[in-house]
Formats: C-alpha cells, structure tokens, sequence
C-alpha cells in the first residue's frame, strides 16, 4: 500500500502543475518606433530600455519640491544665455545604450540635437547636463543603469544626483574624454557648480522636510 500511495502521488504531481497558471513573460522586443508609437498615445510616461518598455515610478511630495526649487534656481541663472532648463517631461535617447529616460531635469546649452519620431514627438540628444533626484524605487538604478548609460553622451559634462532622503548632492563632472571628476555636497552653506551656476544646497532643500 506505500508503494502505491507514493506512485498516486507521483502520477498526480504533474497534472497539478499542469493546472498552475503561467506567469505571463515580460515583452523585451518592443522596436524603438513602436516605444514610440505607443509613447505618443500614452497617458503616462514610459522609458525604452533596449527593447523594453518600463513605466515611470512614482515620485513623492519631497521629490517634486526638490526638483521645483532646483529647477527655478538653474532657470534663473541661464535666463540669459544660450542654455534651456527642462523638467521630467522631456525625454533623452541615448543611441550607444539604445534606451530613453526621462530625467529629472535636463540642460541643454546651445543648439539643439533631436531624434524625431514626430512633428510634436521628439528625443533631445545633446544633453549638457542631466540631473536625477532619488526615490527609494530608483536609487539603484540612478546610480548604476542610468550612469553607465549616460556617460556615453558626447555632449554630457555634467551629470547630477540629488538625494531625496538626506542633503545630499553628487556630481561627476567631465574633465577627459572618459575621466570625471566627483564631488559631494552635505552641508547647508555648501554651494554645487551646474555649468556656469553657483547653487546652494539650502536653496535646492527649501521647505523639504528630511
């Protein structure tokens, strides 16, 4: 009787497995055109990661304080000049890594590099300077995927991380063709250089509570 309890057992084991449903796999093939077929149609914004399609994370109060005061700080500076600020509505490709992001916040000095995909659908491709603000979702990834992917950008001199838990901001500036140089600002009277801008880190934290 064991033996045969055990081969029931045995025999039944695959027709359970059978009725399990299957996790539906990840579409990796997506085409840039089709990211951006679907992009445009899109109501919330994606990031093409070479071949992928991902969603954008959520981002807290903190997050959007931070990015509000930084970017009024930079759009102050470069009023002036041949520079635009942007925010996490305009989208970069990167052609070496085959991926798009939406930084947080983008600078672009002088004359602009697209890719187009349509009249009103359009990729900067000559980033000066590229900012992103943490969340506990993305962190790793600012500092890993993106960085290694960003830093293939011909344009960049700057790119910027901004920590949405502590005062906390990292630069990596462009001194060679592949050597940065990096930097750390913590403390309140401390002052970050973004191009030709000289921007206090109380300024960039200003009614944000850590």
């Amino acid at each position: 009787m064991k033996m045969n309890a055990q081969r029931l057992l045995q025999e039944k084991e695959p027709q359970s497995k059978k009725m399990m449903p299957r996790k539906k796999a990840k579409k990796t093939d997506w085409t840039l055109e089709q990211y951006f077929e679907r992009e445009y149609n899109a109501a919330k914004k994606h990031e093409f990661l070479n071949g992928e399609i991902k969603a954008m994370a959520y981002t807290s109060e903190e997050h959007g304080k931070i990015q509000s005061n930084l970017q009024g700080e930079i759009f102050v500076c470069v009023r002036n000049k041949e520079c635009d600020i942007y925010g996490s509505d305009r989208m970069i490709y990167v052609p070496t890594c085959n991926r798009i992001y939406y930084p947080d916040l983008v600078l672009v000095c002088g004359e602009h590099q697209f890719h187009q995909y349509k009249k009103n659908m359009k990729a900067t491709l000559n980033p000066s300077v590229l900012i992103e603000i943490t969340s506990f979702s993305t962190e790793s990834e600012d500092r890993i995927d993106k960085w290694a992917c960003y830093k293939n950008i011909d344009s960049l001199q700057q790119y910027i991380i901004v920590s949405h838990r502590k005062k906390s901001v990292e630069i990596w500036s462009r001194v060679a063709n592949n050597q940065w140089l990096y930097v750390e600002a913590k403390n309140d009277d401390d002052y970050i250089e973004i191009g030709d801008c000289k921007i206090q880190l109380n300024d960039i934290y200003r009614n944000v509570n850590l």
